[in-house]
This record gives C-alpha cells, sequence and structure tokens, in this order.
C-alpha cells in the first residue's frame, strides 16, 4: 500500500502499509458495513441479469453464490483501500482526488488477485464457461485477471466517488452547523451585552421625576428628602457597574429590583410594599438582566393603571428549571404591550423554547406573572 499512495507530508504521519489496512479494519462502524452490504448486493443483482436466462441449469447456484462472494471482496477492498488512503489526507483538492484514484485502482487489483486464483481453484470458470455454451479455449489467467481488473475498477469507482461526494456532504454539513452554532453564539453574546448595557442605563425621565421629587420635599421636609437623595444614590451604585458585566445572577436582580423600589417607594409614600422569597439553591443562580426589572417597571409606571400597594414575588427550582412567580397587587396586568412583547422576545434570544412568561388575572384585583428559565441541574449541596 505505501508503494501506491501519494507522498505528502500528511502521509507520512499517516499509518502505512499493512498497518494501514489494518488501522483501517479497525476504524470501521456500522455506516461502513452497510454500505459495504448494500454496494454487495447492487452488484450481485446487477451481474445476476446477465444469467436470467440459465437459471434452470445445473450449477447456475453456485455461480450465484460466487457473484455474491465476489462483489463482497470487491467493495471490502475498495472500502478498506478508501479509509487507508484518506488517513490524515486534506478535506479536498488535488492530493484527495490522487489518493481517491489509487484507491480504486489498488483495491480492484487486490480484489481481482484474490478472487480469479480462487475461482480457478475452485474450477467455477470452467463451469461458466460451460454455462456460457463457448467451445473455444479459456483464456490465460493473467488475462482474466486483468479483464477483472478493468471491470473491478468501474465498480470500485462508483463506489469510492459515491463515498467520497457523502463523506464531503457530511463535512460541510458539519461545517454549516458549527457556523450556525458560532453564528447563534456571537448572536447571544451580542444580546448579552446590549441587556446588560441597558440595564446599566438608568431612565433620564425616571431619574428627572425623582429629582424634581426630591427638590420640593427638602423645601418641607429635608430629612425625608435626604433619605430619598440616599435611596437614589443606592440605586444608581447598584445599576451602573452593570454596564461592564456580560450577565448576572438571580440574587444580583432582586438586589437591583429592592433598590429601584426603594426610591420608587420613597417619592409614592411607601408603595408598592415588597415581599421576596428567594430560595436558598437559586441565588446563585445564572439570570439574565432586563428580564425581572422591566415587569417591574411596567407595574409602577402605570402600565397597570394604578400604583399597585403590594408586589409579591417568590422564585424557586422546579426541577432544571427557576421559576419566578411575580403577584402584584392591581387588575388589568395581562394585556400585551410593548413591554411584555420586548421581555417575550428576550426570552426567545437567551433561551429559545425553554423559557416562558405566562400571565394570570386572580381574583382580588392580582395579577400573576410567572417567569419559567431553563437553569440546568442544581449545584447547590
Amino acid at each position: 500500500m505505501s508503494a501506491v499512495l501519494p507522498r505528502s507530508a500528511s502521509l507520512d504521519r499517516a499509518p502505512r502499509g499493512v498497518a494501514a489496512w489494518t488501522h483501517a479494519w479497525s476504524t470501521m462502524g456500522k455506516r461502513h458495513l452497510a454500505a459495504w452490504l448494500l454496494s454487495s448486493a447492487a452488484m450481485s443483482v446487477v451481474d445476476m441479469t446477465a444469467i436470467v436466462d440459465k437459471l434452470d441449469k445445473p450449477g447456475i447456484s453456485m455461480i450465484m453464490a460466487w457473484d455474491l462472494s465476489v462483489s463482497l471482496i470487491l467493495f471490502g477492498a475498495a472500502l478498506l483501500a478508501w479509509v487507508a488512503a484518506m488517513e490524515g489526507a486534506p478535506v479536498g483538492g488535488r492530493e484527495r482526488n490522487v489518493r481517491a484514484a489509487w484507491a480504486i485502482v489498488v483495491s480492484a487489483i487486490v480484489a481481482a488477485s484474490i478472487a480469479v486464483p480462487l475461482m480457478r481453484a475452485m474450477e467455477l470458470d470452467k463451469l461458466w464457461w460451460e454455462l456460457s455454451g463457448k467451445t473455444k479455449p479459456q483464456p490465460h489467467l493473467a488475462l482474466v485477471v486483468f479483464g477483472n481488473v478493468i471491470h473491478f475498477m468501474t465498480w470500485s469507482a462508483f463506489f469510492i466517488i459515491a463515498a467520497e461526494v457523502i463523506h464531503r456532504r457530511r463535512l460541510t454539513n458539519e461545517a454549516i452547523r458549527a457556523a450556525q452554532r458560532d453564528h447563534a453564539g456571537l448572536a447571544r453574546d451580542v444580546l448579552e451585552s446590549r441587556l446588560a448595557a441597558m440595564q446599566a442605563q438608568v431612565e433620564p425621565q425616571f431619574l428627572f421625576d425623582t429629582l424634581v421629587d426630591i427638590e420640593q420635599l427638602y423645601q418641607r421636609d429635608t430629612v425625608r428628602a435626604a433619605d430619598n437623595l440616599d435611596r437614589l444614590i443606592t440605586y444608581l451604585r447598584v445599576a451602573l457597574p452593570r454596564l461592564r458585566e456580560a450577565g448576572s445572577t438571580m440574587a444580583a436582580e432582586i438586589e437591583l429590583v429592592k433598590a429601584y423600589l426603594e426610591v420608587v417607594r420613597s417619592v409614592h409614600d411607601g408603595s408598592p410594599a415588597l415581599t421576596v422569597t428567594l430560595a436558598d439553591d437559586c441565588r446563585e443562580a445564572r439570570f439574565y438582566p432586563m428580564l425581572l426589572l422591566p415587569l417591574i417597571q411596567r407595574a409602577v409606571r402605570g402600565g397597570m393603571h394604578r400604583m399597585p400597594a403590594s408586589i409579591r414575588i417568590a422564585v424557586q427550582r422546579a426541577g432544571d428549571d427557576i421559576v419566578v412567580v411575580l403577584r402584584i397587587s392591581a387588575a388589568g396586568g395581562c394585556a400585551e404591550d410593548p413591554e411584555i412583547a420586548r421581555v417575550r422576545e428576550r426570552l426567545a434570544g437567551l433561551y429559545g423554547s425553554k423559557a416562558s412568561l405566562d400571565c394570570l388575572e386572580l381574583p382580588g384585583d392580582t395579577t400573576q406573572l410567572t417567569l419559567r428559565i431553563h437553569a440546568g441541574p442544581s449545584t447547590s449541596a
């Protein structure tokens, strides 16, 4: 085998000679076996069309069995030669084409060198000669071998060309899938960065309104105004550093919501009251920004028609999912609007089908939003 394969740097690193064939045999899988058997069956069927008029002749069953054996020998040799020749070969190009051509020639020579002497030893050539009704002397062994090499090369070429087409198509599909995964990963990274930047931004209207309220409050109650200013500063300290973060955790998002609502309550006479239940195994779970806070902002900015008296947040695990239940003491929160649509769009971009946002109107003028995301198995002790 080493005498017929083209020399290259990659070939020098690959198994050569008998080792190449044994290595090729060790790499065979179910797909190789299926290709070998199907190709052998196809060749046998085609070859047997030449003897359909002799099915009533004695000895025809031996000829049919021999045809199948020859097919197995040929395509077994072709498969081994192709796998051995392509060890360490480039994906495409002239070198791979040359190796494929050598595999065709070598497999045909090997198959003919095995099949023809076996046929002579079993005297099947004489049987076939008699079934064919030929009276002239049989050709010399060397001529029979040469004729079979040419015949086998045709079949081997079909087999190896088909194998190359399937192999290269598979590699192309894998490259396309890898490119799609890379593209999806890049798009995800961009979305994460955008969400972190969005979360770090303080709404100008919110900041302006709060500062105006604090300024007016200073004229009536300087102590309370100073407290409100401290709450605003606390919120800014929590929100602004997020500009440098690519992601967040459940605990960090709850902290941001608390800081935000502290400011809101300071200018709305203590409303809404906040109650948070955060399970320990959810605290460090990865949770992307701009999923929870926009729902809170929607509730207090008039998206639910009035300032709710209370907001309750419960976070717990359900299998491999993190479930965030947000209960707002205000009715009409399930109406579709741009805020809800944007959160659903972010969920789809970040988690695909592994996340959902559901809304339910409960008795007592209460809106319940349920945010479910896939977080993977818990790593807590």
